[in-house]
């Protein structure tokens, strides 16, 4: 349920140089038929035109090429940026400057994502470290770029001549001036070299965790209760021990079913250790000293002051009343949540008398198995993968006016990796691309997230735009023992969440790469994506995407749906404190002092004092905790904060009718459409015809709703 994608590319790149761009002319045009009842053929040879303009991925660079591009990348690109800075003041445009600039920054953005993004996703060593560097060296130029005071002088005064200048105008401006543009000489240059410093840091810490691969060899014995066919699929060590890897296509399952408590110890310490060896908490708590002297600097109290300013929620003081306005009432449910468990604890163990942090996972699946009679194998077996993506597909399409058609033998990285088109329903023209890579591998990202990759813009003054790409990640269960791929419920929550985010970067409409798609204030860019995580909780769409693996006629059954509906509510208090801790724990290292922090006790102190258990002891999770370093940075408040608009946009949906296409079309053309051409509050307001409200928010979480972020 990530984007640490995007966002991490948007803190290195700033503003103009962020990886979620988009497209086009009138805002009408989405949806248009062929004008003047235009043929099929037309339409063919239209789309034949766009697919020969495409700008799709390549993988296959030979060792040291990727490099070569992306430093040729940045000497043009620095290039141009030079000849725009040159123009004498008598001659500037808005032409010449802003818009020239834009035009720069979008191009290079084009040219050196899918150079990055192979950091991430590459089956070769070598190309995947070349993409980790080139990400590193991008964030060092951007750091230049928008510190870059003559670049500044340059468009400061443009006159824009229509509202969408305006706005980009505004953005522009905001970004530079945030990056120290109006303090003196003097002043800049130190914030540039810490700028420089810190974007460093973040690479190297995302690196580590992609490139981490540490598991655990366990006995067969130590297995217990795992299924049959997962322990037969593992590999194994020269002895037979069995290799455990800290996937997501591993943890979660060892942690709901392995009996043995010692097993699911050394999974959590492993999995919670991740990035140690590196010295991830060491580059984080670097970071966090960065940060809070450039913060300094640029005149703010601390770094969540600098980083919420120009968001939703205006300043740190409002994130923090947010979050401990939820704490409170949070409590009760989080600790009754766990009273229960310590009770089933006990009946399973009678000496017991402490739930222990490892325990946490295993005994709310089983109590939830006794209490709902729900077996998440038993659930699998009804989402292959196939079914699930294909009824993914039908929603979206029949919600948001669109037709997906995969692209037979493409050029892809890996071969289970697979290329779809998005076309218009009404008219089937090609609107954009987006890559599928579902199942996990050796030195791939560790999670899911959405990969923005080509923008789509005005590429000419006839109204021309290139069509967006973008790429969904995730790390499924793979094929096991001759069965397909089988879903646990929670991926195909995720599978909507993610392509949710797929759907704003590719639909987007705005005119200019800054303003489209998810590049939004990040205390919204959220709840798009958390909106749609409701659709596969309805009986109808699960019933569309569900058929059993042996045979796909076989839906899944309307007695283990009704308890897996009826589960729903099963421990939402812990899970929703849990995510309050991440919060508090971002923010509390990002309202502190410059001074060098132990970022590990800083999260055991919270763990213990917020979830009201003791910590498993020798973890070390603030170095995995990618977030914080992929550009979620007094950010991850977010999640919460953008759920309250994800729960009033779902109220507008009709409950028995989900894909209503006219309430689609309205999401489509108000929020997915116009990214950040207007605020993200004019938008709300727009789609919801009122003004934005937590009510919706509060009922799901059965709390009273006295508490409302700020309009």
């Amino acid at each position: 349920m990530n984007y640490i994608a995007s966002n991490k590319l948007r803190s290195l790149a700033s503003i103009s140089i962020i990886l979620l761009m988009a497209s086009c002319s009138s805002s009408d045009s989405a949806l248009r038929p062929v004008a003047n009842g235009g043929t099929s053929g037309d339409k063919k040879v239209i789309n034949a035109a766009l697919r020969a303009e495409a700008k799709l991925i390549r993988s296959d660079y030979k060792p040291g090429e990727l490099t070569e591009l992306c430093n040729t990348s940045i000497k043009n690109t620095k290039q141009a940026l030079d000849q725009v800075a040159a123009i004498p003041a008598e001659q500037r445009t808005i032409d010449n400057t802003l818009l020239a600039l834009e035009k720069i920054s979008a191009d290079f953005t084009d040219e050196v994502s899918p150079l990055t993004f192979m950091g991430y996703v590459s089956t070769d060593e070598a190309i995947s470290a070349e993409g980790s560097n080139c990400e590193s060296a991008v964030g060092q130029f951007s750091v230049d770029i928008y510190t870059r005071r003559d670049l500044y002088q340059s468009f400061v005064n443009a006159v824009a001549r229509n509202a969408d200048e305006a706005r980009l105008l505004k953005v522009t401006k905001d970004s530079f001036e945030k990056n120290g543009l109006k303090l003196s000489d003097e002043i800049l240059a130190q914030v540039r070299q810490l700028k420089a410093q810190l974007a460093e840091k973040e690479t190297q810490f995302s690196t580590n965790l992609n490139i981490d691969k540490t598991s655990v060899v366990f006995s067969a014995d130590e297995l217990a209760g795992l299924p049959a066919d997962y322990i037969a699929s593992l590999k194994k060590t020269d002895n037979g021990g069995l290799i455990v890897t800290t996937k997501e296509s591993d943890y979660p399952l060892v942690m709901q079913n392995a009996v043995n408590a010692e097993t699911r110890r050394k999974m959590m310490l492993a999995y919670l250790s991740r990035g140690t060896q590196t010295n991830n908490s060491k580059l984080l708590s670097e970071a966090v000293s960065l940060r809070s002297k450039i913060a300094s600097l640029m005149g703010y109290k601390n770094w969540a002051d600098y980083k919420t300013d120009g968001r939703m929620a205006q300043n740190g003081a409002n994130v923090l009343n947010f979050l401990n306005g939820l704490k409170s009432k949070l409590a009760v449910r989080d600790q009754s949540d766990l009273a229960k468990l310590l009770a089933f604890k006990k009946e399973l163990d009678p000496s017991a008398t402490v739930l222990n942090q490892s325990d946490i996972s295993y005994l709310s699946y089983q109590l939830q198995k006794r209490d709902f009679s729900l077996d998440n194998e038993k659930i699998r077996e009804y989402f292959p993968a196939d079914v699930v993506i294909s009824g993914l597909f039908k929603v979206y399409s029949e919600m948001l006016g669109l037709r997906f058609e995969e692209v037979k033998d493409a050029k892809v990285w890996s071969p289970d990796v697979h290329l779809y088109e998005i076309h218009n329903a009404v008219d089937d023209q090609l609107i954009a691309y987006f890559y599928a890579d579902f199942f996990p591998r050796a030195g791939k990202y560790g999670h899911a997230a959405a990969f923005p990759l080509i923008s789509g813009r005005v590429i000419g003054e006839n109204g021309a735009y290139s069509l967006p790409v973008a790429s969904i990640v995730a790390n499924l269960n793979p094929p096991l023992n001759g069965k397909p791929s089988l879903l646990a419920h929670d991926d195909v929550v995720t599978m909507f969440h993610e392509f949710g985010h797929i759907m704003h970067q590719t639909l987007t409409r705005a005119p200019y790469a800054t303003l489209s798609g998810s590049s939004v204030a990040q205390d919204f860019v959220e709840a798009p994506s958390q909106m749609l995580e409701n659709w596969p909780w309805s009986a109808n769409i699960l019933n569309s995407l569900s058929g059993h693996y042996l045979d796909h006629s076989k839906k899944l059954p309307a007695d283990l749906l009704e308890k897996m509906i009826a589960a729903r509510e099963f421990n939402q208090g812990y899970n929703y404190t849990k995510q309050l801790l991440y919060a508090l724990y971002d923010m509390t290292l990002h309202t502190a002092g410059s001074e060098l922090q132990d970022v590990n006790q800083i999260y055991l102190d919270l763990y213990k004092q917020i979830i009201g258990v003791e910590p498993l002891a020798g973890q070390q999770f603030p170095a995995s905790f990618g977030h914080l370093m992929g550009g979620y940075d007094a950010g991850y408040y977010g999640y919460l904060w953008s759920e309250v608009y994800a729960q009033d946009m779902f109220s507008m949906f009709p409950s028995d009718n989900l894909m209503n296409p006219i309430v689609g079309y309205r999401y489509r053309k108000i929020i997915l459409e116009k990214g950040n051409q207007t605020e993200a509050l004019d938008l709300l307001k727009e789609f919801l015809n009122r003004e934005p409200n937590a009510d919706a928010f509060f009922r799901k979480l059965h709390i009273q709703p006295d508490d409302q972020p700020p309009k």
